[in-house]
């Protein structure tokens, strides 16, 4: 009889070893998941920064370019725009943690942003054919990264039908381009 005494011990302690192993496996699948999900929301948070600060940038650039060209700062003042926005640390956010195909339509609306910013600094001002130009092609880049960022997260793609547009790029109901 003394030798059946450890079943009761041994069973007791297989019990726990078991109970242990599937708390750490839950575990570690919760932090992996988390893990997952906080990456997620990492990169939501990037691409609406992103865009955030093309759109800050892109209205202190329209602020600068109602200045007359002969103005000394306005070079420095377009650059200024820019820089203020926060645009260059949250392209570097977006360069780092998206897909190529995000990070393609992102490069893309920052150097439109640039050409209005090139413009701005050369003179342009912003009720020109010049500045519209320059704009319109920023537009339609930006709304690319917009719907590219929209498939990227899961959601349906957008097409400029669906907001009662024909394009991308804006020029309906411009007054310059009609």
């Amino acid at each position: 009889m003394a030798d059946t005494n450890w079943i009761p011990f041994a069973s007791t302690a297989l019990g726990a070893v078991i109970a242990l192993g599937g708390a750490l496996l839950s575990g570690a699948r919760n932090d992996r998941a988390q893990r997952g999900r906080d990456r997620e929301t990492d990169r939501l948070n990037t691409y609406i920064d992103f865009t955030l600060a093309l759109d800050a940038a892109h209205a202190a650039l329209r602020d600068v370019a109602r200045v007359q060209p002969g103005d000394a700062d306005r070079k420095t003042a377009a650059s200024y725009a820019v820089h203020e926005s926060g645009l260059y640390g949250v392209r570097e956010r977006l360069l780092m943690s998206a897909s190529p195909a995000l990070v393609t339509a992102g490069e893309a609306a920052f150097g439109r942003l640039i050409d209005i910013r090139n413009a701005v600094r050369s003179g342009v001002m912003l009720s020109t054919r010049e500045f519209h130009d320059v704009y319109h092609r920023f537009a339609e880049a930006l709304w690319t990264f917009r719907v590219t960022a929209r498939v990227e997260l899961g959601q349906n793609l957008l097409k400029p039908g669906d907001l009662d547009r024909e394009t991308w790029a804006e020029r309906e109901g411009c007054v310059l381009c009609e």
